[in-house]
């Protein structure tokens, strides 16, 4: 799995974790001020760019796949024209684009929408928002066109499996937009040391959730699986399954969830994870990579590029 939008959000989240530590930041004057309304919309317009790469990235498996378009629901049919062309629509408003930029972009749109017949070419701007910025319902609109029943409640559910605490998924959205949005309109917005400093956790149990969710369903769609396209509630938690690859003291240990013993143990990291991702394969299967705090600094869905 390549996961370049999986690696860049992680180093994004991974700097915004690191500039939290630095005094000019948790400074109570003028520049600890500025510089926590910066990193608040900043923060959320890095998980913006994470689900837009991430969607880019799914779009591509899912259109090499064996699936054509009458094979598609027609939730998914409805939302790859109209949704489609809404979304673009609402992007090319806002865009500055020059010539070569907005040849590209519409063609790129309408060999989408010319494919109606024949295998698919789905575009990932069925799955994105119309507005400036994503917010709770949007989210939810993506992740139940990939079929997931519950989406707030599967998010706290996959996120509770994997050692994340996110009581409410959507208030926990919505506040970080909030947040956004004060800091980017009001230059006199005070963004708390306490509130910036939960921010890196939330951004990324939202952004692994999501992403293990969209990527399973994803490859259900690559695969063609009648029972995923005719069930629109097809993507619960009971479908998903997590193996670990944890960082011990002097060793990395592969523990299946529930599980107390560790399936495998050895010193080399990329090797673990390597049996793992192996061990993994096809089975609805997620490797989540840990720390020696148990934190997640990881995770990889092996049947996605």
């Amino acid at each position: 799995m390549s996961g370049d939008a999986r690696r860049e959000f992680l180093s994004g989240v991974g700097a915004l974790q690191k500039s939290l530590g630095t005094p000019l930041v948790s400074g109570n004057d003028a520049v600890g001020e500025f510089l926590r309304r910066g990193l608040a919309i900043v923060s959320y317009n890095l998980l913006e760019a994470f689900i837009s790469s991430r969607l880019i990235e799914i779009a591509d498996h899912i259109n090499s796949g064996i699936a054509h378009f009458s094979d598609l629901p027609e939730n998914l049919q409805r939302a790859s024209a109209l949704d489609l062309l809404s979304v673009a629509n609402s992007k090319a408003r806002r865009a500055r684009m020059d010539v070569q930029a907005a040849v590209a972009f519409a063609a790129s749109v309408g060999a989408s929408l010319a494919a109606n017949s024949g295998p698919i070419r789905l575009s990932p701007l069925m799955w994105e928002w119309e507005g400036s910025n994503m917010n709770a319902e949007d989210v939810q609109r993506t992740l139940r066109l990939f079929h997931v029943e519950k989406p707030w409640e599967t998010i706290r559910e996959v996120a509770r499996r994997t050692g994340f605490h996110i009581p409410d998924p959507r208030l926990t959205l919505v506040g970080l937009l909030r947040e956004r949005n004060l800091s980017a309109h009001s230059s006199s917005y005070q963004v708390s040391n306490l509130w910036i400093r939960a921010v890196p956790n939330q951004l990324q149990t939202l952004g692994m959730s999501i992403d293990i969710l969209i990527s399973i369903s994803a490859n259900q769609i690559n695969l063609a699986n009648s029972s995923f396209f005719g069930d629109d509630k097809w993507m619960t938690p009971g479908r998903i399954s997590f193996r670990f690859a944890r960082e011990r003291a002097a060793t990395w240990a592969e523990i299946l969830e529930g599980k107390s013993r560790a399936a495998h143990v050895g010193p080399d990291r990329e090797l673990v994870i390597k049996n793992a991702i192996l061990a993994s394969k096809g089975k609805l299967e997620v490797v989540i990579v840990q720390n020696t705090s148990m934190q997640v600094i990881d995770w990889i869905y092996p049947d996605l590029p």
